[in-house]
């Protein structure tokens, strides 16, 4: 039995957060027009890798299924920690793809983003239009993973401080 995720798993672990933590911390301030297209293109770029970065992680999950839970773990807990894992895919996944589609809609009021690239190779493809309903998931889904984020950073804490049951340890790359 493993105790730790292997080292693809944790390297994808940390490369997603290193994109995805500013993504949800400043997201929106990246695609203002006050900077012309460079911000706005940096926002997209990180958005089209924390999307292939993750559709490569759930893969690589699924051919690597990660250690067991300590077996001291409440099992709500557990519960907890699958459901949050869950979710954080959902998001990781979800957030490009309504950014995608909510892209078209956002050119209207922001013509000078008509410019914008991904990783300065490609315009933003087009994209079907669903109106506001991309824009708006995608804001309510960067502020549901803000505070997803916030409950896994503690629930590392707890379980590395509190209930020192070497949890934390599993994803560290050292």
């Amino acid at each position: 039995m493993k105790s730790r995720y292997d080292t693809v798993a944790i390297g994808l672990h940390w490369l997603v957060a290193i994109l995805l933590i500013p993504m949800l911390l400043f997201g929106e301030e990246l695609m203002s027009d006050d900077g012309g297209t460079f911000l706005p293109s940096i926002h997209i770029s990180l958005g089209v890798s924390i999307l292939v970065l993750s559709l490569l992680r759930l893969a690589w999950r699924m051919i690597n299924p990660p250690p067991d839970l300590p077996a001291t773990m409440a099992e709500w807990e557990k519960t907890a920690a699958s459901a949050t894992h869950i979710l954080f895919y959902v998001l990781m996944i979800g957030l490009p793809l309504t950014g995608w589609l909510a892209f078209d809609n956002f050119l209207p009021c922001h013509p000078g983003m008509a410019g914008v690239t991904i990783f300065g190779l490609t315009q933003v493809p087009y994209a079907p239009d669903p109106g506001r309903l991309a824009s708006n998931i995608h804001n309510l889904a960067s502020k549901i993973g803000l505070a997803l984020l916030g409950l896994h950073v503690l629930a590392a804490f707890k379980h590395q401080f509190y209930n020192r049951d070497g949890l934390l340890r599993r994803m560290l790359p050292f």
